[in-house]
């Protein structure tokens, strides 16, 4: 059956060109992540990408791995397109945001956006273009933008929880035979169609920010519209939330994106396949997802997802009716995304345990897509997919280019520090080129220790320099510490999710 696959994935700090990124202000950090990243979309025959923890000014590196696709296919299938934008309406007045000057990447804490990248020549799906124009660019650079920043949800109210705090909840519903949520009406003791979706607020990102979720300069979720090759012309979003770190507003973000309209209805479109503000479909098919940053624990669930995963239906407990993955009851080890090279009380001790499980820490990432809709997803474990022994070897060694690339540069690295005429703050060290780095703990002296000048996502170090260069020269690692260290060196510390959608 002809499908659609697409990744959403937390890709940290990308397109940020810093010294911690690119090592010691080479401009090849970009470079070496997206040629891991290219490889991994092509060997997974990904058709949408979508990126979160986008950098500000991410053009070059989104143009550099258009270019780094493209090259990995034929002539006549070099279809790949990129756009970005930020992830926050700017003002607090403003209504809707409708320009590419409403929306920013400061969210108080952090300093980011989205990103897609995706398929203009596949059979089976067209890319929506916006309803807005409130993407940043787009190359081709006569492409409109497909992006979206999520603004309206279903009716919500304030209810209060533990400690006098206040939650927001739904108090109104949804049905598949109306497009619009409904409002409670006391004359006839049941609800009613609303005129239109209300602003759906979210958390703020910084402990900073006062206590309570807002319009404005909250991180919100972006998305994008997919028209299905099926019998039905089917519109499906694919959205992509990154919520807030800190673990009271995470928990709100969570709950909040579940009950964004575009996992009840979206848009519709006319003849030419320009959506209409005015008109809206109910969906069928959808796919949401993200960093929550907030653990998916058992004895919680459905908890803060409870709007993704409860029954459509017309009372304020009514969600979205979603499968999620990974799966809350699987065990601990496949629900966690995110990759770990250190750990302790301090963060400061290397792992060199045999099994790709040691080295995955959080619970946080999660796709979900509604129930019965024939679409299937699946967390990728990275460290698995990179590991080259016994059963788990790749046919054509997909990962060698960008694992020899990075040899190389760990070798210049290896000779800069190494050169008696170049003055460099670094030293070399079992671990590899290290820097001393200065740091001031809130109400402490300051303090210098020394860190791997490649330092991923993370930070952390190498348990055998020797090892990981001779692995990387050869191409192909074969023990997961070395798959972990590959890992965190300029790509992410998160897993992606992969989700296919039929058609």
């Amino acid at each position: 059956m002809p499908n659609v696959k697409v990744c959403l994935w937390n890709i940290q700090n990308y397109g940020q060109e810093s010294g911690r990124y690119n090592g010691a202000g080479l401009a090849v950090g970009n470079a070496l992540r997206n040629r891991f990243i290219a490889r991994f979309v092509h060997a997974n025959a990904i058709d949408v990408l979508l990126i979160q923890e986008v950098n500000q000014a991410p053009e070059t590196a989104l143009k550099d791995l258009r270019t780094q696709l493209n090259a990995l296919y034929a002539a006549g299938q070099r279809d790949w397109r990129v756009s970005w934008c930020g992830s926050a309406i700017a003002h607090r007045d403003t209504d809707e945001a409708t320009t590419a000057a409403d929306i920013i990447y400061r969210t108080g804490a952090r300093t980011e956006g989205y990103a897609v990248v995706w398929r203009a020549a596949r059979a089976t799906f067209r890319m929506i273009r916006g309803l807005y124009p409130i993407a940043d660019g787009t190359t081709p650079s006569n492409v409109r933008s497909p992006l979206n920043i999520s603004q309206r949800g279903r009716p919500t109210g304030n209810n209060r929880i533990g400690g006098g705090r206040e939650k927001f909840s739904a108090t109104g519903g949804f049905r598949r035979v109306h497009t619009l949520p409904y409002d409670y009406d006391d004359g006839t003791d049941d609800y009613q169609l609303m005129a239109a979706w209300p602003k759906l607020n979210y958390p703020a990102t910084s402990k900073y920010d006062a206590m309570g979720i807002q319009w404005e300069k909250a991180r919100r979720p972006a998305y994008v519209v997919l028209k299905l090759a099926d019998a039905h012309d089917t519109l499906c979003p694919v959205g992509v939330y990154h919520a807030p770190s800190n673990q009271v507003r995470s928990s709100w973000g969570a709950f909040m994106s579940g009950l964004a309209r575009e996992l009840y209805a979206v848009n519709g479109i006319d003849a030419h396949n320009i959506p209409e503000a005015d008109q809206l479909v109910a969906l069928t098919k959808c796919v949401f997802g993200g960093d929550f940053n907030w653990s998916q624990s058992q004895a919680s669930w459905p908890g803060e997802y409870e709007y993704f995963t409860r029954d459509r239906n017309r009372n304020y407990r009514g969600g979205a009716q979603c499968s999620e993955r990974p799966l809350h009851t699987a065990g601990d080890a496949a629900r966690r995304t995110t990759v770990q090279i250190v750990e302790g009380v301090a963060h400061d001790q290397p792992i060199t345990g045999p099994n790709t499980a040691d080295y995955l820490r959080h619970k946080i990432d999660l796709v979900f897509y509604p129930t019965g809709s024939g679409i299937t997803a699946q967390r990728i474990d990275l460290l698995n997919e990179l590991l080259v022994d016994g059963a788990r070897l790749p046919a054509n060694r997909v990962y060698s280019d960008p694992l020899q690339q990075t040899d190389a540069y760990l070798a210049h690295m290896e000779a800069q520090v190494a050169n008696p005429f170049n003055y460099w703050p670094q030293r070399m060290a079992a671990t590899g080129p290290e820097q001393h780095v200065e740091f001031k703990p809130r109400h402490r002296p300051k303090y210098k220790k020394w860190l791997p000048v490649i330092t991923g996502a993370w930070g952390g170090t190498f348990t055998n320099w020797a090892t990981t260069r001779a692995q990387f020269g050869a191409g192909a690692v074969t023990d997961a510490r070395r798959a972990a260290e590959f890992t965190h060196i300029f790509i992410s510390d998160h897993l992606p999710l992969v989700a296919t959608i039929p058609t």
